[in-house]
C-alpha cells in the first residue's frame, strides 16, 4: 500500500505528520508538491522542504499512475487530476467549501466576497469532473463577521487536516 499526499503548505505537511504518528513507514509515504513549491519556507511552509527533511520520497505524477495500491490524497493540489491516468481508483480531495457549493480555486475568498456565515472542509472522491465527485463526509463552521478571506483559509487548512484524521482508517481499510 501507498499513500500519497499531493499539495501544498500547512495541511499536507500536518497530514504526512499524522501518518509518521500513526506509524506509517516512510516507504509507503509519497510527496506530490505542487508545481511552485521551490523548497523553501515562505509565509507558508515548504512541503518539499518537509518531505526532504522527514526523508519521504518525492515523486512526480506520472510516476504513480501505474501503482495498483495507492490511495491519493489532495490537500490544496494545483493540478486537475486526470482519473483515467490511474490504475487506482482510490483518489481524494479535501476542497475547502461545502460542496455543491464553491467548486474549483478561490473558494476561501469567494465565500467572504459573497457573504456567506458557515463554510467548510468536503472530503470527496476525484471523478473526471472538477470537484463534482461523491461526498464522502463534511465538516462545517461559522464564519465570523469580521473574517477576512485569510482568517477562512486558516480554518479551512485546519478543518481539512481534521477532516483528513477522521476518516484516514475508514478509507484505508
Amino acid at each position: 500500500m501507498y499513500i500519497c499526499i499531493a499539495g501544498k503548505n500547512k495541511c499536507a505537511i500536518d497530514a504526512i505528520k499524522f501518518l509518521l504518528y500513526k506509524k506509517i513507514h516512510r516507504n509507503k509515504i509519497l510527496a506530490l508538491p505542487n508545481n511552485s513549491d521551490e523548497g523553501k519556507d515562505d509565509w507558508q511552509p515548504s512541503f518539499k522542504k518537509f518531505a526532504r527533511k522527514k526523508k519521504i520520497k518525492i515523486i512526480k505524477i506520472k510516476n504513480i499512475y501505474s501503482l495498483k495500491n495507492l490511495f491519493f490524497f489532495s490537500l490544496e493540489f494545483d493540478r486537475i487530476i486526470k482519473v483515467e491516468k490511474f490504475f487506482s481508483k482510490d483518489l481524494y480531495n479535501l476542497h475547502f467549501s461545502l460542496l455543491p457549493n464553491y467548486r474549483g480555486c478561490h473558494t476561501n475568498f469567494l465565500q467572504i466576497f459573497n457573504g456567506e456565515k458557515i463554510s467548510g472542509v468536503t472530503l470527496h472522491k476525484i471523478d473526471k469532473g472538477i470537484d463534482t465527485g461523491d461526498v464522502i463526509d463534511q465538516i462545517k463552521f461559522k464564519i465570523k463577521i469580521n473574517d477576512t478571506a485569510f482568517d477562512n483559509y486558516k480554518k479551512l487548512m485546519n478543518y481539512s487536516v481534521k477532516l483528513f484524521k477522521k476518516n484516514f482508517h475508514k478509507i484505508i481499510n
